[in-house]
């Protein structure tokens, strides 16, 4: 595309990113700061194009960059020059946003994207086209007549590489399904993040000479646990255990304390180097879990079956032992190659049930020395988790969804997924042997790929403080210390509030990654810590296993060791990012799924969040998430600055997060997988902090729109002109009506919700399922 001329904008040139590893004399208020891309003000660039829902610009998204709040540059509309989502295109920096963001404008388009692009194929009269399932790219892709689908079936369609063309155009490829097709969402949630679901060829030829059970030969040379009383812990519907532990009581002449032994499964014995195997693994980098389906990074005659930890069946091992002293300190390690043989896989619910419920007839059937081994393992794994948290840890549990299928596979119910002293005892047992695994690298100066997380931004961690000062949960002198900070957790453990912290927690910390660049986990509040019990489903997991074995058998380590494993640190932590949000997304299609029946019924909730224009429900069951429009509750509500609270009636009602709510169902969007509802009524506060009753009086249509979401805020603009609440008028034709607020009953009827609303097309009426 030939470049467009434009008005030179000074910009001030934004400083480089520094070496996250400070100096002990950085501030670390300064140190921990967003940085954006090391740029200078019109200097091209290559990047990939990440276009807007709404069809309003998009960002810029740089090669190698760091996923991150800042990281991605902006681009307005008027500068994208025609570039789709996808695209890779050549931009400079053109200015600043009003947030103090970097702007950019695209001055070529290179080519389109090479991933192919689930959606739906229509016949017209005119020929034949298809409708992208991606909400980023609004243009309708003309194809030409296939055989390999019918009208109305899903495809997925490969974009023609020339971007000098007028009309989109593409060819298909592949059928991906019918929209009634059972757990169709699950492969379309595939397509849309280009997740590898097939093994090659080359793949499984590898496989085939392995054996089904353990030759003799493969067993000399390791250290014989098969006596040793070992088990797995796993949920119900696991397939694939790739960890066991052992435990033994030290008696006193041999000091006290406890030998712990964390045995994972040796993938590496099955995956050799450089082979087919292992690229396929690499290029997956994880296992992607939905919650009725698994893509696994290796294929399942390993993952479910010779790598995994059977009950009674022989298998190769890495152990980690582990000398723990009565002082709860890690006294001795020793890391060896191993085979064991598994007595027992067991559940977290059996654990519960024999160990912590003491159910006679369940300790009866486990018997009595795996009943005594486990009721030991409990007790030392609340004592770690004691000296964890006193070490300045975090204590912080996330409320996941756990979705209920009928016979056919349909989605019926969504609960919390229930969390109790057995999940933390494996949990506790795998942290510690990731990190006398770490400790084993550091102390030999040998690079490994470390799991990282820098300290919290000083600033979103006090506006966090600032809303559980809010809630009375810190006092008002306290500081987010990890002291105070899991004190308020456990203060909050199992009630209404405690899912709506741990979010706003989690979102005012940094992620974790993977570096070969060992910075320390500040969640964890460890210096060294990385990824070695779960080599099946995670490639970092398989690279430690490696470099470990190579060091226990003596073997000579490569030169470029520091700079290759840089690379694939990197390669996993994107590969890890996109499984998350491939994973979060199918949670929301299976949401809508469950939720499109039930439109129309009222379901008890709380506030959960705000965004600009919408209030975020969280159902109380079933568990999912809902969003109100916030012109549908009438009264001019605007949300404050940290998204906090809601303020209408002119001050007179507030919504916070926390609030009890009833919501009423209105509508399912599948395409952009959202469930829309009304409030009903609010238990809400008034202008002087009483509590009181808040009932909406303006029916408005309840849909949620992509630029309800984020609004954006002028870059320096006062509290005082962002919360100023906007002045009320009186609609065209229609008289506003008083908001009822009452404290204890309400004195008007109640209006009638709106049975549910239609989403119009924007896309010449063509129908569309997402994911």
């Amino acid at each position: 595309m030939a470049r467009r001329s434009a008005p030179r904008i000074p910009v001030r040139a934004p400083s480089r990113t520094p070496d996250r590893r400070e100096s002990p004399g950085t501030p670390r208020s300064q140190a921990s700061r967003p940085q954006g891309p090391a740029l200078r003000p019109y200097e091209s660039f290559e990047a990939a194009f990440i276009g807007h829902p709404e069809g309003t610009g998009g960002f810029l998204r740089i090669p190698g960059m760091p996923k991150g709040p800042g990281t991605d540059l902006l681009v307005d509309w008027r500068d994208a020059h025609g570039a789709i989502h996808g695209d890779r295109v050549v931009a400079e920096v053109s200015g600043e946003g009003w947030d103090g963001r970097l702007k950019a404008r695209i001055l070529e388009i290179k080519g389109r994207g090479e991933v192919p692009l689930p959606g739906t194929l229509q016949k017209q009269p005119w020929g034949w086209r298809v409708v992208p399932l991606e909400p980023r790219i609004s243009q309708i892709i003309a194809v030409p007549p296939t055989d390999l689908a019918e009208d109305g079936e899903l495809v997925s369609v490969k974009l023609d590489p020339d971007p000098e063309a007028k009309q989109l155009r593409g060819t298909v490829v592949a059928r991906l399904g019918k929209k009634t097709d059972l757990k169709i969402e699950n492969r379309l949630t595939a397509a849309l993040f280009n997740l590898r679901t097939a093994f090659p060829d080359a793949v499984m030829k590898e496989l085939a000479p392995f054996p089904t059970s353990i030759p003799a030969e493969w067993i000399r040379g390791r250290e014989d646990l098969r006596e040793v009383l070992t088990c797995t812990v796993d949920p119900p519907t696991a397939k694939d255990f790739d960890d066991a532990i052992s435990l033994e009581a030290l008696s006193r002449s041999e000091g006290g304390g406890w030998l712990l032994g964390v045995h994972i499964a040796d993938v590496s014995h099955y995956v050799a180097e450089g082979g087919p195997l292992d690229e396929e693994a690499r290029l997956r980098g994880t296992s992607v879990y939905f919650p009725d389906e698994a893509i696994p990074m290796i294929p399942d005659r390993l993952s479910g079956d010779l790598c995994s930890l059977r009950e009674g069946v022989d298998r190769l091992t890495m152990t980690a032992w582990m000398t723990i002293s009565p002082d709860l300190e890690v006294v001795e390690t020793r890391l060896s190659e191993s085979v064991i043989r598994s007595a027992k896989r067991l559940t977290y619910d059996e654990v519960k049930e024999a160990c912590i419920d003491l159910s006679t007839r369940k300790r009866a059937e486990l018997g009595e020395a795996l009943c005594a081994h486990l009721d030991e393992a409990l007790v030392l794994s609340r004592r770690l988790t004691q000296v964890r948290l006193e070490r300045g840890a975090m204590n912080l549990d996330s409320e996941e969804a756990e979705f209920i299928f009928d016979e056919e596979g349909r989605p019926v119910d969504a609960r919390r997924y229930p969390r109790h002293d057995a999940h933390r005892m494996i949990e506790e047992f795998m942290l510690l042997a990731n990190e006398t695994v770490a400790r084993f690298f550091t102390r030999k100066k040998i690079p490994s790929i470390y799991r990282i997380h820098d300290e919290p931004d000083p600033l979103k961690l006090e506006i966090f403080a600032e809303v559980a000062r809010a809630f009375g949960l810190l006092k008002p002198k306290e500081v987010p210390t990890p002291e105070h900070l899991n004190a308020m957790l456990d203060k909050i453990r199992g009630g209404p509030l405690e899912a709506m912290i741990n979010n706003l927690l989690l979102r005012s910390l940094k992620k974790a990654e993977y570096s070969v660049d060992n910075i320390g986990h500040s969640g964890l509040a460890l210096q060294d810590y990385l990824h070695f019990t779960s080599p099946i489903r995670r490639y970092p997991d398989l690279i430690v296993h490696r470099l470990l074995k190579k060091i226990l058998r003596g073997e000579r380590l490569p030169e470029s060791l520091h700079s290759h494993l840089a690379v694939l640190a990197k390669g996993a932590s994107d590969a890890e990012q996109k499984a998350t949000e491939a994973e979060r997304e199918n949670d929301k299609w299976k949401a809508c799924l469950l939720m499109k029946s039930r439109i129309g019924q009222r379901f008890r909730g709380r506030i959960q969040g705000f965004s600009a224009k919408v209030v975020f429900i969280t159902l109380e069951s079933p568990f999912v998430e809902a969003g109100v429009p916030l012109a549908a509750l009438g009264g001019n509500f605007w949300v404050d600055e940290h998204r906090m609270k809601a303020t209408g009636l002119r001050g007179t009602v507030v919504l916070s997060i926390g609030d009890a709510v009833e919501v009423e169902i209105t509508t399912v969007d599948e395409d952009l997988r959202r469930i829309s509802a009304w409030l009903t009524e609010a238990k809400a506060q008034d202008a002087h902090g009483k509590g009181c009753v808040f009932v909406p009086t303006l029916a408005a249509p309840a849909v949620l729109r992509e630029g309800d979401l984020e609004q954006p805020r002028r870059k320096g603009a006062s509290r005082t002109r962002e919360t100023r609440p906007p002045r009320e008028t009186a609609s065209k034709g229609r008289p506003p009506k008083k908001a009822r607020v009452a404290s204890g009953k309400v004195k008007e009827a109640r209006p009638k919700a709106p049975k549910g609303s239609v989403r119009g097309s924007a896309r010449g009426g063509a129908k569309r399922k997402g994911r």
